[in-house]
């Protein structure tokens, strides 16, 4: 039963408007013939040669006006696509090319007819996504799903090309009948509904809105997102219709009136004090919180994703609805009409994030830890001054015990979330802008790039850095790596660097501080000297480790009690 969710992937190509496939006889390409063969508004047509049938499925797209996908075995079989695929990107019609491959342990060693597909059809794609091999979890069948839909939609969308699918697959290669897979009765793909940026379908929004006006526990998320107008769109939004938002605290609505500042907390410490929400608007991308991550997969809400290209995110897996393109002006037009009733919902919010709210402040009050740092250095920034947040602890800690105050601009490196190159993102940013920028870093990352710090000389920008030293990655001592303490040193990589003499070096002004107001000070002084300032603030990575369980079990015990009353 490992090969059903290739059923799912067919599902999701049926769902987005694929009627025709061009399939040619293989071993390898055996589970999708047997699925679209099986599927009840698929039309396969079986053409010997792939090269031909390639073609064929060009003039079947061009004549029907709609994407047809093609499927051929693994090595030159693949190959033989190649001149249809150049083509139809020319000529921008939508194909969809599915690839059969061997599996990834048998290339590079000899087997039979595993040739180098990943990227075969170079820049003559619109796009290319190899999924992976079936395991026959309902997790890999969503996926492969939301991978048929995305690859239709964006063939279709303009302008129309070819995309490029390579599906491994290995043996025994005869996958169940449908009619054998219970899981496929619970398992839609989601609903894609796309618009040209600019203008509003009002059909496509007919879903959001029926579903906003029956529940009775929406939210919006929204992740990090640079796009401010955007932002002030879902505002008056969330404003209208009640709505609570969780948003990332890199968003330019983290500290708007309808936002929840501290949910990442409260989701941490108690999530079950929060009844989950029966509806999701998303927007931006993934968000930092682990926690709200895993309480939207255990809510199994109807998840609206809004995004501007057909390339949405949903690293998750739980989107019901996609809507793609002009979403500013599909809910500015739903706010003069839209009722809901989220009121309810919204006062429980409010409560838990006043009781953490409260909570936090007075915790970071009595103990100097990491977190209590973080929220020192947010709250030192005023009104256009720029924060930029480093990954892994600062970044987490920030989104969970702080919102800074109005007219800060946040930042972050959180497209791949790495460690390396985020002084000199800062320092780029800082010059860009000609605004008093804070990086908030940890030591870690900080030794990654302090080459970086060239940049204070070479091109004359004040930059305020404040170092969350705990020599090496603490970050560990709160993941699973901990249950293993023998091995725990290759993960917390203590080094044992001071860098002041570094710091120096490239003529910066280095500055040790223990306690919130000291370091408050420190960041305002750097801010008013306009030069390269490290401010420095020392914490034992063990000792740390307990202070974040005893905060959040204090604030469990908080809000458990809070909001029973």
């Amino acid at each position: 039963m490992t090969l059903w969710p290739v059923h799912a992937f067919v599902d999701g190509l049926a769902a987005t408007g694929v009627r025709q496939v061009v399939a040619s006889p293989g071993s390898r390409n055996t589970p999708l013939l047997m699925a679209f063969a099986e599927h009840p508004q698929i039309e396969l047509l079986s053409h010997l040669d792939e090269r031909s049938a390639a073609y064929f499925a060009l003039g079947l797209a061009k004549g029907g006006g709609r994407p047809v996908a093609l499927v051929c075995t693994s090595g030159t079989a693949a190959a033989n696509y190649y001149p249809a695929i150049v083509e139809a990107y020319m000529s921008r019609v939508p194909l969809i090319a599915i690839t059969a491959d061997r599996p990834p342990q048998l290339r590079e060693v000899g087997a039979n007819q595993a040739i180098r597909q990943l990227g075969m059809f170079g820049d003559h794609v619109k796009w290319f996504y190899e999924l992976p091999i079936p395991d026959g979890t309902v997790q890999c069948a969503r996926h492969a799903q939301a991978m048929a839909v995305r690859g239709a939609t964006l063939a279709a969308s303009s302008p129309a090309g070819p995309v490029h699918l390579n599906y491994p697959f290995v043996e025994p290669l005869v996958p169940p009948r449908r009619d054998e897979v219970p899981e496929l009765v619970n398992l839609a793909p989601p609903a894609m509904q796309m618009g040209p940026s600019g203008s509003f379908a009002g059909s496509r929004f007919k879903r959001l809105q029926e579903a906003l006006a029956s529940a009775q526990r929406p939210l919006v998320v929204f992740g990090p997102e640079r796009d401010a107008s955007l932002a002030k769109v879902v505002v008056a939004f969330a404003e209208r219709t009640g709505l609570p938002i969780l948003a990332d605290i890199i968003s330019p609505v983290a500290g708007s009136s309808q936002a929840v500042q501290h949910y990442d907390a409260i989701l941490q410490a108690a999530p079950d004090v929060m009844a989950p929400p029966d509806l999701v608007l998303r927007f931006g991308a993934e968000p930092t919180s682990k926690a709200l991550a895993s309480w939207l997969v255990k809510s199994r809400a109807r998840v609206f994703v809004c995004d501007e290209t057909p390339l949405y995110r949903d690293a998750l897996g739980i989107a019901s609805d996609v809507i793609a393109g002009g979403v500013e002006f599909g809910l500015s037009d739903l706010i003069a009409t839209l009722t809901t009733s989220a009121q309810a919902y919204m006062a429980a919010w409010r409560h838990a994030d006043d009781l953490a709210r409260r909570f936090i402040e007075r915790f970071c009050a009595d103990h100097w830890f990491e977190g209590a740092a973080v929220r020192a250095t947010v709250a030192a920034l005023h009104s256009g001054e720029r924060l930029f947040i480093g990954n892994s602890r600062p970044i987490r800690d920030a989104d969970a015990l702080v919102r800074p105050q109005s007219g800060v601009i946040v930042d972050g490196n959180r497209g791949a979330s790495g460690i390396d190159g985020l002084t000199s993102t800062a320092f780029g940013e800082a010059l860009a802008s000609g605004q008093s920028t804070v990086l908030c870093i940890g030591d870690v990352s900080f030794y990654h790039d302090t080459n970086g710090l060239l940049a204070a000389k070479r091109f004359g920008v004040p930059l305020v850095i404040v170092l969350i030293h705990n020599d090496g990655g603490g970050i560990f001592q709160h993941l699973s790596q901990a249950s293993r303490p023998d091995t725990l040193h290759h993960f917390t990589t203590p080094h044992g660097l001071e860098f002041q003499h570094i710091i120096e070096a490239f003529g910066g002004r280095h500055v040790e501080v223990e306690g919130v107001q000291a370091l408050m000070q420190a960041v305002r002084k750097g801010i008013h000297d306009a030069e390269l300032t490290v401010v420095q603030a020392t914490f034992a990575n063990e000792a740390s480790t307990h202070v974040y369980k005893r905060l959040f079990a204090e604030l469990r015990h908080e809000l458990e009690r809070g909001m029973a009353q």
